[in-house]
């Protein structure tokens, strides 16, 4: 996937000079763009950035924002958001207890390892719970049967104007297309155990086209600045009644993954409403940032393929949440922290046969 470079940075370099005014006057905000630029650039294998300011609207970066990325378990925010617009709508209820068979299960996470077999039944609140809170792929295919499948989802995106928020298939067939199963059985024979012996079987070099093939292919993907976009308007209020979006923020709020990403660096005490997407090709987090001192909030959405490691991806994700940070609040934040972590490299990641996780 080629993307063409400068386009899109230089109009939002003018974005930024016309819009510092707007800011504490102590920010740094003329000297973001080029630090972005730089992180972005620097990066092994391909980046995507898009940020706005919420309260004013100001778009102030935008690196191959009009790119399409694979969004891996980012697509489960669009997910939870078709779900709460049908509650809203009454045309589904939190209580609504839906029953989980085995062929419903996905490998990663909270219910895969607790009830391999499925045999639970669970209410759309819990589901949603675990869904956005623990990134469980389970949960996500259930909330997605819910609301009507991919369709339902894709059709509100457009009618709202998010025309590049993709969501085409089930968690369970992006595992299958992302691990090279060619022609995996229906999906009534979708137990557990079936995917994980299906996967194993697939030969590595078979795995790495296929893997190859994900970060290529035009469903499940979004835009970063359409991500922004959208996160902007959801903290506004203009997507859902105010009583839905706040439970989504809370939730987002919440997130137990991606520690090392946007608020790898940034205060303990800073809230980040965010979701993450991770696979071994492919680590993103999109998020609002909630600035110290009244200063707002800002929406970021950062995608990142094809970057070597998890470990190289993560910190580019986590030097631009940080950068971002230093230049609206004036503040310098502590240089990242080696950690005595292993390197999770693509061949390696590739032979362990694991599928989209969080």
């Amino acid at each position: 996937m080629m993307r063409a470079r400068g386009t899109s940075v230089l109009v939002a370099a003018v974005v930024v000079g016309c819009c510092a005014q707007l800011f504490a006057a102590d920010s740094s905000l003329e000297d973001l763009v080029p630090r972005l630029i730089q992180i972005a650039r620097s990066a092994r294998g391909e980046v995507g950035v898009s940020l706005f300011h919420v309260e004013s609207g100001a778009q102030l970066f935008s690196f191959h924002g009009n790119e399409p990325f694979a969004m891996a378990s980012v697509y489960k925010l669009p997910i939870a958001f078709e779900l709460l617009a049908q509650i809203a709508e009454h045309r589904l209820t939190f209580d609504q207890a839906v029953t989980i068979g085995a062929t419903d299960i996905r490998a990663c996470c909270t219910l895969s390892r607790h009830y391999p077999n499925g045999g639970v039944t669970l209410t759309l609140r819990e589901l949603l719970d675990v869904m956005i809170v623990e990134s469980d792929n389970t949960a996500g295919d259930v909330v997605l049967k819910a609301v009507g499948g991919p369709a339902a989802v894709d059709h509100r995106l457009k009618a709202l104007g998010f025309r590049t928020i993709h969501v085409n298939r089930y968690e369970g067939a992006i595992a299958f297309d992302m691990m090279g199963v060619v022609d995996p059985p229906p999906p009534s024979e979708w137990t557990l155990a079936t995917q994980r012996e299906l996967i194993r079987n697939v030969e590595l070099h078979d795995l790495l086209r296929a893997r190859a093939r994900y970060t290529t292919d035009p469903r499940d993907t979004a835009t970063p600045d359409d991500m922004a976009a959208f996160l902007l308007k959801l903290q506004r209020g203009e997507l859902l009644p105010r009583q839905y979006t706040d439970l989504l923020l809370d939730l987002l709020s919440r997130v137990k993954t991606g520690a090392q990403r946007l608020k790898n660096r940034l205060p303990p005490e800073t809230v980040v409403a965010h979701k993450t997407g991770t696979t071994a090709v492919v680590i993103n987090d999109v998020g609002l940032i909630t600035l110290p001192n009244n200063g707002g909030h800002l929406a970021m959405a950062v995608f990142v393929m094809n970057g070597g490691s998890v470990a190289a991806m993560q910190k580019v994700i986590s030097d631009l949440g940080a950068a971002v940070y230093e230049s609206f609040t004036g503040k310098a934040l502590p240089p990242p922290q080696r950690k005595a972590t292993p390197v999770r490299r693509l061949a390696t990641a590739a032979r362990k046969g694991s599928s989209p996780r969080p």
